[in-house]
């Protein structure tokens, strides 16, 4: 008998994706499960664009609601879902047909709670499209420690809330803080009630890149959430899964340099914004010398950003005009 799946939609100010997104998913081979679009207070066609689908689509459900944040719309999907097994998708992403049909394989196959398929992240510009996949070389079943460490690592997979697959009472029991970044404060923990978790090697889920989008706005204390959720992640590991540490200790430093491109305008705040971030760098700056896991040009970087912000500056610009150069980044 087949699982029942459960996909959540959190749906803010997307009318230009939503129809795309909303398209693939009425597209999947598997044929048990329902579609929660959660319209979190959209002021643009978003809500009209829900509700014309759930006019003529049965298996599509809507909740409208006061606009809350990501995690928040996420939990209001999940407190209606009627599957046993819940999936998000992000409103501006879309999904292979096959998904839900190999995320349910994955379950089954290796008799866990969590799975994991791979990603593809998606440039879309002037009617051209650039497509850079994330998956792995080989399907796996990783043990809790294997799985939380290579989820700091972000190698085999991320902490992102989608791409994944997870058994509903994992995400009833940790419910998405009302905060950016809310993912990286919530996968871990989930992670961490599953014996088990597998990994896939189909790329199953498209993350569209684009300029609007939250990770691409001008970095603002608000965003700090991620620096303190991987702190307290790393403070978890340091409990319960020592093993872990280092992986969390790069983790954190992943988070600083993910913040690094957000902070080339120059401007007084910038500065002070950097000068912040490294001090908290300078904390797990030898850790990360250290470990064996961490490459070279990675270790570079973390060097750089303790340097100062001008060397800092001048070797993030230099990385982004190279990786546009190989195809790996943007346009």
């Amino acid at each position: 008998m087949k699982m029942r799946i459960s996909v959540i939609v959190p749906v803010y100010q997307v009318e230009k994706y939503l129809s795309r997104c909303i398209e693939s998913l009425l597209a999947q081979s598997y044929s048990d499960y329902e579609i929660i679009l959660v319209d979190d207070g959209s002021r643009d066609g978003s809500g009209q664009i829900c509700d014309d689908y759930a006019g003529r689509e049965a298996r599509i459900r809507v909740i409208h609601q006061e606009n809350q944040g990501l995690g928040p719309a996420r939990n209001a999907g999940v407190r209606q879902a009627s599957g046993d097994y819940v999936v998000f998708v992000d409103s501006d992403d879309y999904v292979a047909e096959d998904y839900l049909e190999y995320l349910a394989e994955l379950v089954e196959r290796y008799q866990v709670k969590l799975a994991v398929t791979g990603a593809a992240l998606v440039w879309e510009k002037g009617g051209t499209k650039r497509v850079v996949s994330l998956a792995c070389d080989k399907e796996e079943r990783l043990s809790c420690v294997e799985a939380l460490t290579e989820m700091c690592y972000g190698k085999k997979f991320g902490v992102s809330a989608w791409a994944k697959i997870y058994e509903k009472s994992l995400v009833e029991k940790y419910p998405y803080p009302a905060c950016v970044h809310e993912d990286l404060a919530t996968t871990y923990r989930m992670i961490s009630e599953c014996p088990a978790v597998a990994v896939g090697n189909r790329v199953g889920y498209y993350y569209v890149q684009r300029e609007g989008s939250l990770m691409n706005q001008k970095l603002e204390e608000r965003h700090l959430a991620g620096l303190t959720a991987a702190r307290e992640e790393l403070e978890y590991m340091r409990k319960y899964y020592p093993e872990a540490v280092p992986a969390a200790e790069f983790r954190c430093g992943l988070k600083i340099v993910e913040y690094i491109p957000r902070l080339l305008g120059g401007s007084r705040d910038d500065k002070a914004m950097f000068r912040r971030l490294r001090t908290e760098m300078r904390r797990h700056l030898w850790k990360i010398l250290r470990n064996d896991r961490v490459e070279k040009f990675f270790r570079f970087r973390c060097l750089i950003i303790c340097a100062g912000y001008e060397p800092t500056r001048c070797v993030w610009k230099s990385v982004h005009w190279l990786k546009q150069k190989k195809g790996k980044e943007g346009y």
